[in-house]
């Protein structure tokens, strides 16, 4: 493993990671030659000139998404056949049309679909494409698009997706009548279990628990017969268990603790008539074959559906039900979760620190041996605890670590959160106590949003500034221009820009400079072949040609 990436966890490992590897940023104010005035003429000729700095491999595509969200989908295909995006163009084409469609721009989404030449992804953009016409207000037009699409196993998606977006707007027994189409044409598996989570949802929605019990017995039934190791087939079990769940009703997850256990003692059984068959030293007849007739195993549910069911309700299920959940989950740790065991100690012990059973969880984090994951465990711990409102007991539970990675990311959660409650003095004088340089500027960054939220700008961007890292800094900036008015926001985009790169502004780009990501792509097409050679497989797997940055 490498060194520290426990403690800091995967997301601000390769975060710090990324703004150390981008270097520290220049002393404040060495732009106000350039951005004196702060007009968008400005920033457009700032974003011109960043057009060709090292940027991450999903730059293009998300410049191109923004193309279309501007109305240009045009030239958004224009820029990904240019060699801007990844070495999957269809793909990439196929991510647009889901973007046209989140825009709004239905007759862009539709263009942009049928210029798929792939047949299974403009199918896949068809299905993706029907629910934001029924929210159009185009039902029927949508229910027509349904018998449009070519693969059956499509269909049943088609028709869960339109079922849904009609229940958004309220109408659930029109709603449920699409999902029953969708289960009807199902055949089974994946297009089945999408399908009746989707009824039972829309069913709980509606307020009829009957019906909704009904569709989560078939779902259940289902990850029984065909998904006892499938990860998709457990998650539509885990959909179900949830909505029940968050209700207080923990009736069908005991008996998947049950049926739990009995494929727990079924194994023991196994093992043991298995190692009675081996033969020992001196049993007689070495040469006499005997068979052991096993009873066919009876269809058990995987264990791992427990913890993936405790972590997807951990943030918003009654505390009372939460204990209930920690209990069960406990009973089962003290006897064999098998390979779930890593994962279901991880989750209950979140879920009790998330409703402030702080003594519980840190002796289930002691329990771990290796010191690294213990000290990560903890961490997480007051990170669940902070985000719970508890940012007192947090803090002081920070003040135990010795490790200073396991200390910096705790402090940057309580931080983080203080910011997010509105406590902005507190959380600034706290921000000196992180003992990584990155972890404060980190830490920063919420502060700052928080300020300009308050309405704060000086103070934010006098803060801003003193955060030591390039990219770190950027993210800050960006954040200010959400919060600022429109002559300061081009002014602090502009700022982000030549710190960290056009993607930092790409958010909210069109409302603050109209053209701007269309003068990136100008620029970006206007020096770029118009075809690129087919990425190897070398090329691949390092994410870039080489000599390229990640």
């Amino acid at each position: 493993m490498l060194k520290g990436l426990a403690q800091w966890g995967q997301e601000l490992y390769w975060t710090r990671f990324g703004d150390q590897r981008f270097g520290l940023a220049p002393p404040a104010g060495g732009d106000t030659g350039l951005l004196r005035n702060g007009f968008a003429p400005c920033l457009l000729t700032v974003l011109r000139l960043a057009a060709h700095q090292e940027v991450g491999r999903r730059a293009g595509l998300d410049l191109a998404a923004a193309l279309v969200r501007a109305g240009h989908p045009a030239r958004a295909v224009e820029l990904l056949r240019s060699g801007a995006g990844r070495s999957a163009p269809e793909e990439d084409l196929a991510r647009l049309a889901r973007a046209a469609d989140e825009a709004g721009d239905l007759d862009g989404a539709r263009v942009l679909a049928e210029s798929l030449t792939d047949r299974a992804l403009r199918d896949s953009a068809l299905v993706a494409h029907i629910p934001a016409v029924a929210r159009a207000g185009e039902r029927e037009r949508a229910a027509d698009l349904v018998r449009t699409v070519r693969y059956p196993h499509n269909r049943p998606r088609a028709w869960a997706g339109l079922a849904k977006a009609v229940a958004d707007g309220g109408d659930f027994p029109a709603a449920l009548g699409y999902a029953a189409r969708a289960a009807e044409c199902a055949d089974g598996g994946a297009e089945m279990g999408h399908a009746l989570v989707t009824a039972v949802g829309i069913a709980h929605a509606a307020g009829d628990p009957v019906l909704a019990g009904t569709f989560a017995d078939r779902v259940e039934d289902l990850v029984r017969r065909e998904g006892r190791t499938g990860a998709g087939q457990r998650a539509f079990l885990v959909a179900v268990l949830a909505l029940e769940v968050r209700g207080g009703d923990l009736d069908r997850f005991d008996a998947v603790l049950r049926s739990v256990a009995r494929a727990a003692a079924a194994k023991a059984a196994e093992e043991a008539r298995a190692a009675a068959a081996t033969p020992h030293a001196g049993d007689p007849g070495p040469d006499v074959l005997c068979l052991t007739v096993l009873a066919r195993p009876s269809p058990h549910l995987d264990a791992r559906i427990v913890p993936e069911l405790i972590a997807a309700v951990a943030e918003d299920v009654d505390r009372q039900v939460a204990l209930a959940l920690a209990d069960r989950g406990e009973e089962l740790l003290r006897g064999d979760a098998g390979p779930a065991g890593f994962a279901l100690r991880a989750a209950v012990t979140l879920l009790l620190a998330r409703h402030g059973q702080v003594e519980r969880a840190m002796a289930l984090a002691d329990r771990i041996v290796e010191p690294d994951l213990r000290l990560a465990r903890k961490a997480e711990v007051v990170e669940a605890l902070a985000r719970s409102g508890d940012t007192d007991r947090a803090e002081v539970l920070t003040h135990a670590f010795a490790d200073r990675r396991a200390r910096s990311r705790a402090l940057m959660a309580v931080v983080g959160e203080l910011a997010r409650r509105g406590e902005t003095a507190r959380a600034e004088a706290l921000v000196p106590a992180i003992p990584d340089r990155w972890g404060r500027g980190e830490a920063l960054v919420d502060v700052v949003g928080a300020l300009a939220r308050q309405g704060e700008t000086e103070r934010a961007e006098d803060l801003a500034h003193t955060i030591p890292h390039a990219r770190t800094r950027a993210r800050a900036l960006a954040a200010l221009v959400k919060a600022s008015e429109p002559a300061r926001a081009r002014r602090l985009a502009a700022r982000a820009v030549l710190l960290g790169g056009w993607p930092m502004v790409l958010d909210g780009l069109e409302e603050i400079a109209p053209g701007g990501a269309l003068a990136i792509a100008d620029e970006m097409t206007a020096r770029r072949p118009a075809t690129r050679a087919p990425a190897t497989e070398e090329t691949q797997r390092r994410g870039g040609p080489p000599g390229r940055r990640p």
